[in-house]
């Protein structure tokens, strides 16, 4: 949408339609998180802000799909934070290489 301004839009920000509504909801692209590519379930993530109030509220966006299944699901900043932290924690659980650390 070339009639948007630059101004107010998140660096990342693709831009696209869903910056046309009232409430301003700005997408970055999504990253997708297939390691081989035969995985059941897709996963893949990006950021989003929606510009409503004086703090907007961020965070990531989860995209999980199945075949033409895809649901979206906007987790906010101090949740994304904690999602970060704790899955790099509960990860390391399932790493044999955590183990002779443990």
């Amino acid at each position: 949408m070339s009639n948007l301004s630059n101004t107010g839009h998140p660096p990342w920000c693709l831009r696209g339609p869903d910056c046309a509504g009232p409430n301003d909801l700005h997408l970055s692209r999504l990253v997708g998180t297939a390691v081989r590519g035969d995985e059941v379930i897709q996963v893949r993530i990006g950021l989003w802000r929606m510009d409503v109030g004086k703090t907007p509220p961020s965070g990531l966006l989860l995209e999980l799909s199945a075949g033409s299944d895809v649901e979206r699901w906007p987790v906010d900043l101090a949740q994304s934070r904690a999602l970060a932290h704790l899955s790099q924690r509960l990860v390391r659980q399932l790493d044999p290489g955590s183990l002779r650390a443990a």
